[in-house]
């Protein structure tokens, strides 16, 4: 099935010609989870209204999709095509990881240092030489080898069925 995406064989499904799109939907919908699930280690997050911690999270969800999405497209660009994720290559998946890491890191320590825009809570872990918590780190550790293999599985189903529709 792979082989017939790689020769350019029609499909009707976005998202297996937009990689994007569950890369996408899946990261929304974990990284809000992990987001919501975080909340005791960012200072005043505990006493904030559930609306506004929900609208906190949805918007910090967004960001760590456009950071996914920029990983993505800078690993499909070094690696010179967007169909690794349906093929499952790991070097380009170990690229995104890294991008994602690097760039988690670097808006970590502006967001809690330079730019004030949030403080960890006294019970969040610090990585000491990089003066980060160590949750949005293992956030990016854990999180995107689960959402690349959620888009992997999903857009070989959707192969399958348009495969199965064809017969």
């Amino acid at each position: 099935m792979i082989e017939r995406i790689r020769q350019g064989a029609p499909t009707s499904r976005l998202s297996v010609l937009l990689p994007e799109l569950p890369l996408a939907g899946f990261g929304f919908l974990t990284h809000f989870l992990w987001e919501m699930l975080q909340v005791p280690w960012f200072t005043g997050m505990a006493k904030a209204s559930h609306g506004s911690v929900v609208w906190m999270c949805i918007q910090a969800s967004g960001g760590d999709v456009l950071i996914l999405l920029a990983s993505f497209w800078f690993s499909s660009i070094v690696f010179g095509h967007r169909r690794w994720l349906l093929e499952g290559k790991r070097k380009p998946a170990i690229t995104l990881l890294l991008a994602a890491f690097l760039v988690t890191i670097v808006m970590e320590w502006l967001a809690t240092g330079p730019l004030e825009r949030w403080t960890y809570a006294d019970s969040m872990p610090i990585i000491p030489l990089l003066g980060v918590g160590l949750a949005p780190l293992l956030q990016w550790l854990i999180l995107p080898p689960l959402i690349m293999w959620l888009s992997h599985r999903h857009m070989l189903g959707c192969i399958a069925i348009r495969s199965s529709r064809s017969v």
